[in-house]
């Protein structure tokens, strides 16, 4: 794994932005409808243990269905409840883990989802797209504490840049609602773009390879990664044993209020 390259021609995502039109939770917004088919990869929640689960388990537990659109609200049972002594609510889950990340495909997930991308893009270089908005970027607007096991806080801090003012100051890809920095290398150095890796480890919130063969979006407010791709591509997602992954169509909603099965 590497870090990749700064790439400040943000004209190599002008085919993404011409399929774009608004920012909602429908999926052929987040990847453009152009592919044979599409994934959603649904990012583990974990067990009370710290276990990595999956969200057939948490149906499991909850007595909720499984699905291609289904969400977290919904299938972890959460609900609204009068707040003690107050006017405001609390929330109570019957899912006692704790639930997906939001906007970061997880590192081992990621890994199993290169191992799939890997044969059918082979040594072209990739280009990985990083919202501008994540605090870390340019260490405004971040906090991190580093504690030891037992709570004594060993160091602490606002982080330094990740990036040089170049870079920072550089132009934008510009996509509806969200603009990013865009990056290039080979598809092992999606793995190398949170930085400091140690505190926020990032996966890319967009990628592909040169010959826009497929596409890899990880919209920030999403606890899933959206795949599009070649029909024999997804197939292998679908299959992949280290992914929790449902095919899904380009006008499917992923929106918070989406999940029709489980109200």
């Amino acid at each position: 794994m590497g870090r990749p390259e700064w790439l400040p021609d943000v004209g190599a995502g002008n085919w993404i932005a011409a399929h774009l039109e608004r920012l909602d939770g429908t999926v052929g917004q987040h990847v453009p409808a152009v592919f044979d088919a599409y994934a959603r990869v649904l990012h583990p929640p974990h067990t009370m243990t710290g276990e990595p689960g999956t969200w057939a388990l948490v149906c499991t537990t909850t007595a909720t269905i499984a699905h291609p659109l289904m969400q977290w609200r919904t299938i972890s049972r959460t609900r609204d409840v009068p707040a003690t002594g107050g006017s405001g609510v609390t929330l109570h889950s019957a899912w006692s883990g704790s639930p997906p990340e939001e906007g970061t495909l997880p590192a081992r997930s990621l890994t199993a989802l290169l191992d799939v991308l890997a044969g059918p893009t082979g040594d072209q270089r990739c280009v990985f797209a990083l919202w501008e908005g994540l605090g870390w970027v340019d260490g405004r607007g971040a906090w991190f504490t580093r504690a030891a096991a037992d709570g004594t806080v060993i160091e602490e801090g606002e982080p330094p840049s990740a990036f040089p003012l170049e870079v920072l100051d550089g132009p934008r890809l510009a996509l509806p609602g969200r603009n990013y920095l865009l990056f290039t290398g080979p598809l092992a150095d999606a793995t190398g773009l949170g930085a400091p890796q140690a505190i926020w480890p990032q996966s890319p919130n967009l990628f592909w390879p040169q010959d826009q063969s497929w596409c890899v979006a990880t919209e920030i407010d999403f606890d899933s990664t959206l795949i599009g791709g070649s029909r024999r591509l997804i197939d292998a997602v679908l299959a992949c044993p280290g992914l929790e992954a449902w095919p899904v169509s380009p006008g499917d909603s992923l929106a918070w209020d989406a999940d029709v099965v489980n109200r």
